[in-house]
């Protein structure tokens, strides 16, 4: 087709595949016409299944096009009831229509309903002529027309929501975790659950809610805190996590795992889930400048200049990933036997009927409580998951999530995060040996797996992934961490008598707390700051804000731990014994003298139990020492020396 090759080739493409396969079909066979013209134009109907007189005025307005144009004479060949010509409305017509659509925040329909009313009112449109028949809507201009040539989803959302809403319909930044290693990056962020728990001192049953640290690399969730929204006394208003809880969660992570020694990047919000930019700064301190925090950006302006400028919020897209996670989690919780007392996602579109009637009976059961016996409180069954049993549960759904091999996690297999696993046969089932455990093996008995394992190759759980990156992570030290949390209100303790610093805070645990200070003199006073993430250690300082140390919990060991109660009891022996330490020491002179009074009265014991020996008996014993009992030189000394006679061979 020579005319294709030098027309615009790019209209051509435009036409449907079925209209483009019939253009080429009439212009190979018109170009094949030899005289005589009417038995050829016959043979040309034939074999493309149409009239001669459709051929014949084809062929002849293909010729005539040839002569002005020969680079679009295929433009005749198109069959318009296939491929339509397009009508299009004035621009000018158009932008107004669009302009009109913005201005209604609901329905175009109702836009559509003004644009008639102005037509048949006279009124001045852009792009219809003065002296149109106001009578009739012109042709092209049917509500199902003009709905093809609407604002766009993007234009829309943004013009009746906002930006934030509409970026929805704008392409977005895409991400990849490949090649970014644990700890690198890390996500912070608080949910609430969608169930309520009974709290002890509560009215009613309160939501749960959590603060959780998300790695980025290996998707896992490797650390988290949960309490009821409380309602406070004073106010009656709820209470929520504060700042100073955000960095305790923190903090508990740089002691329990520790940050990237290439650095690690902290994405936070700029909401509920952040640290003050004090903190900040003492972290990029303490690290030398490798723990930095990246926020997202604020959403919320206008979307063109007459709009007035929406809430200023974060980007939840900054934390894609954490925000599917919590959908999953949101998920797993939903089961109404394990998680009763469900909320719904939305408490406007879906808050269950029935949760109204199971808080006032959780509240008639309470009040029930106060009047049974403990043996028959412990019986009732409350329409309410307590607390702490709630938070248990969450954890183990939480780390069924971590350990999860069937996923779709992005990047996943392009890191490498895939291994393969040894399937056993053993009786009527399977046993799986996982690669590291192979490894751990002998000759001998991987020799004996291969001969009747079969190869199984899975992805690598959340966990396996942060488990194995972990080890790089550089903890930090309990001076770090003092210094991280010096300026954090804590309270003030005294090292009691017996040797132990007791607090009793809320904040930390609802039952007082114990830790050991045996080195430090009773009555001595501190300020004292304790992690409720990490609660076994406690931060003392003095009045004056210098830093004195740590001191280790001195826990309760349950009744039936044996092992734990004999470990506990050799620690208090041991530290029995540095208390006695300085009691020796001032009485070392008491200790000498005693033992000098013991050697003198062992001394004159045995001086009367065994008299001193007379001369002769002390002759006789050098005698017998000599030469021994029963020899007969000795004898015959001893005979003389006892008849005090001289022997009678002085020689011998």
């Amino acid at each position: 087709m020579t005319s294709l090759a030098t027309t615009d080739l790019a209209d051509f493409l435009r036409l449907p595949d079925t209209v483009q396969n019939e253009v080429r079909n009439w212009e190979k066979l018109l170009a094949t016409i030899q005289p005589p013209i009417m038995l050829a134009l016959r043979g040309v109907a034939t074999q493309l299944g149409v009239s001669y007189e459709c051929a014949r005025e084809k062929y002849y307005a293909w010729r005539r096009a040839r002569k002005d144009d020969a680079t679009s004479a295929w433009r005749v060949l198109i069959n318009h009831a296939k491929a339509p010509a397009r009508r299009s409305l004035d621009p000018l017509f158009l932008e107004w229509w669009c302009k009109l659509c913005q201005e209604n925040s609901r329905s175009h329909l109702a836009a559509y309903r003004e644009f008639v009313r102005r037509f048949r009112r006279g009124d001045d449109i852009p792009g219809i002529p003065h002296g149109t028949n106001r009578s009739k809507l012109p042709r092209g201009m049917t509500y199902e027309n003009l709905m093809r040539h609407k604002p766009t989803k993007f234009e829309t959302r943004a013009a009746r929501i906002g930006r934030s809403a509409a970026a929805d319909f704008r392409p977005k930044v895409l991400t990849d975790r490949k090649g970014l290693e644990v700890g690198r990056r890390r996500m912070w962020d608080d949910m609430w659950h969608d169930f309520k728990v009974s709290y002890v001192g509560q009215r009613a049953p309160r939501r749960l809610i959590q603060l959780h640290g998300h790695d980025l690399a290996s998707a896992c969730q490797f650390i988290r805190g949960m309490k009821p929204m409380i309602e406070d006394p004073e106010t009656g208003g709820k209470l929520y996590f504060k700042n100073d809880e955000v960095l305790f969660l923190m903090a508990a992570a740089y002691t329990e795992f520790g940050y990237h020694p290439d650095g690690t990047i902290e994405m936070m919000e700029h909401g509920t889930t952040t640290v003050r930019e004090e903190i900040e700064r003492k972290l990029f301190d303490l690290t030398k400048g490798k723990i930095t925090f990246d926020r997202g950006g604020i959403e919320g302006a206008a979307a063109f200049a007459g709009q007035y400028a929406g809430r200023s919020k974060g980007n939840f897209r900054f934390k894609a990933s954490l925000e599917s996670l919590g959908n999953l989690i949101h998920n797993e919780t939903a089961n109404l036997l394990a998680f009763p007392g469900q909320t719904g996602s939305n408490s406007r579109l879906n808050l269950p009927e029935e949760l109204a009637g199971r808080e006032r009976h959780a509240i008639t059961l309470e009040l029930a409580l106060l009047a049974l016996p403990p043996e028959l409180r412990v019986k009732l069954r409350l329409p309410f998951l307590e607390c702490n049993e709630a938070m248990r549960l969450v954890n183990e759904v939480m780390e069924r999530i971590n350990r999860r091999t069937e996923h779709e996690l992005q990047g996943w297999i392009e890191c490498g995060h895939v291994t393969t696993d040894l399937i056993l046969p053993v009786g009527d089932g399977t046993s799986v040996i996982s690669q590291e455990r192979y490894l751990s093996l002998d000759t001998a008995q991987r020799a004996a797996i291969d001969a009747i394992a079969s190869p199984a190759v899975r992805k690598l759980s959340p966990r396996e992934v942060f488990d194995a990156g972990r080890k790089r992570l550089i903890r930090f030290r309990s001076e770090q961490i003092a210094f991280l949390l010096k300026d954090v209100q804590g309270g003030e303790c005294t090292v009691g008598d017996d040797h132990l610093i007791t607090i009793q805070n809320q904040e930390v645990s609802p039952s007082p707390i114990h830790y050991e200070a045996h080195t430090r003199p009773a009555g001595t006073k501190f300020r004292y700051v304790v992690n409720p993430f990490t609660p076994g250690v406690i931060y003392l300082f003095d009045a004056r804000g210098a830093w004195m140390g740590t001191e280790q919990e001195w826990g309760r060991t349950a009744h039936d731990d044996i092992e734990g109660l004999h470990a506990q009891m050799g620690r208090a022996a041991h530290i029995e014994k540095q208390l006695l330490a300085p009691l020796a020491a001032r009485g070392r002179e008491i200790t000498q003298q005693r033992l000098a009074d013991s050697q003198n009265n062992i001394a004159v014991l045995e001086a009367h139990a065994n008299p001193p020996l007379t001369p002769a008996e002390k002759e006789v014993a050098a005698i017998r020492k000599k030469y021994g009992a029963g020899s007969g030189a000795g004898d015959d000394l001893l005979d003389a020396l006892c008849s005090h006679k001289q022997p009678k061979d002085k020689q011998t």
